[in-house]
C-alpha cells in the first residue's frame, strides 16, 4: 500500500462548492507520480527509455469533498502485468470516510517507436515488493 496526503484548494473547487468531478484523476496521477519517485523512476522513464500512458479510467465518487478538506489518497491495489498496472485507489477524509473510489489502467509506451511495450523488470520486481 501507498498514500500521499492532499490539501484541497480553491482550484479543486467547482461552481458547485465542492471538489470538481476531474479532479480525482488528479489525485490519482499525484499518487502514481509520487508512488514512482519513491521507487526512483518517472511516468515518462520507468526504465530503459520505456514510459506509461494512461488507457482506461474508473471514478465512483462517493460523497462531496470541501475546500480546505484534508485527503488520503491510497494506492490500496496494484494489478501488476508485463505491459500494464491496474492501480486501485481510495480517496479517504480526514474522518477516514471514502469519498472516492477508481481505478486506472496504465500501459508501458516506447515513446519513441509510438507503440505498446513491456515493462522493464528490474521496474516490476521494485512495484512487486511494495505490493505483495
Amino acid at each position: 500500500m501507498f498514500f500521499i496526503n492532499y490539501k484541497v484548494t480553491i482550484s479543486d473547487i467547482n461552481y458547485g462548492g465542492h471538489m470538481g468531478n476531474e479532479r480525482a484523476l488528479i489525485l490519482f496521477q499525484q499518487a502514481r507520480i509520487d508512488l514512482f519517485k519513491s521507487l526512483g523512476v518517472s511516468e515518462v522513464n520507468v526504465g530503459e527509455n520505456v514510459g506509461t500512458i494512461q488507457k482506461d479510467a474508473h471514478v465512483n465518487y462517493k460523497g462531496e469533498i470541501f475546500l480546505g478538506e484534508e485527503l488520503k489518497v491510497i494506492v490500496k491495489q496494484l494489478n501488476i502485468k508485463k505491459t500494464s498496472l491496474n492501480f486501485i485507489y481510495d480517496v479517504e477524509n480526514s474522518h477516514g470516510q471514502i469519498v472516492l473510489e477508481g481505478s486506472t489502467l496504465i500501459v508501458a509506451f516506447d515513446y519513441k517507436n509510438k507503440k505498446i511495450a513491456r515493462f522493464p523488470l528490474e521496474f516490476l520486481k521494485k512495484l512487486e515488493l511494495d505490493f505483495k
